[in-house]
């Protein structure tokens, strides 16, 4: 699923390349903002999250905007033993003897991850019906985690790692780049399709790797305000 909409993303650049009239863009809104459908996935975690995607912008010249975002996305996925770190391990070593034979350790678990995002964003306006764009991301990832063990023994583990509540969270930067296109549909309406790469590390007290997250979006973008001057 990841692969394909990568591709879909990248053949709706080439296309927009290609048949878009080399025409400049008559009327840029000092004002966007777009809400709409995302997808965030960190792979080493296995985890995939569906959510929303919203943003603010504020032309600043027709080739550069200031702007933030902020998002939200919820998925489930489960924690195994190679993807702790080794402080962690050693406190189960003492457990794993004890364990029934052939029995594995892991648990699902239930994520709520939220994004702060601000900073500039580079256009390309050289066409009539669509924007190319990248910025840098820089921001902070907020993720709440929720343990459900599969039995009683499992329960035991995850307690002694995590506390009995089951639940873990916590703030951290991030930092990584993005980019996509809008396409015009009207003066003041258009499409929006985006994607961003940023690394973070989460739960660096328990996980072994840091996390390299995308995060694609399509939702409708409204431009408004006075006309920016070329």
């Amino acid at each position: 699923m990841r692969r394909s909409i990568l591709i879909l993303l990248l053949a709706l650049l080439s296309l927009s390349v290609i048949t878009c009239l080399a025409q400049k863009q008559e009327y840029v809104g000092q004002y966007d903002a777009y809400f709409g459908f995302a997808y965030l996935t960190t792979p080493n975690m296995n985890l995939d999250q569906r959510g929303w995607q919203g943003q603010f912008g504020y032309n600043w010249r027709r080739w550069v905007a200031v702007g933030f975002d902020t998002s939200y996305f919820g998925g489930n996925s489960s924690i195994t033993v190679p993807q702790l770190n080794n402080a962690t391990i050693a406190k189960l070593a003492p457990i794993l003897p004890l364990l029934p034979p052939g029995y594995t350790v892991w648990s699902p678990y239930h994520a709520n991850t939220y994004t702060i995002t601000g900073g500039p964003q580079f256009n390309y306006r050289g066409f009539k019906w669509a924007t190319l764009f990248i910025h840098p991301d820089l921001g902070a990832m907020y993720q709440s985690i929720k343990v459900n063990p599969p039995d009683p023994m499992m329960a035991a583990i995850v307690g002694s790692l995590i506390g009995p509540s089951m639940k873990t969270s916590q703030w951290t930067p991030f930092y990584g780049v993005g980019g996509g296109i809008d396409f015009n549909v009207s003066t003041h309406v258009g499409i929006k399709l985006t994607s961003d790469w940023v690394y973070t590390q989460l739960f660096q007290d328990l996980l072994r790797n840091p996390q390299y997250t995308w995060r694609m979006s399509a939702s409708p973008t409204f431009h408004f305000g006075k006309n920016v001057p070329k």
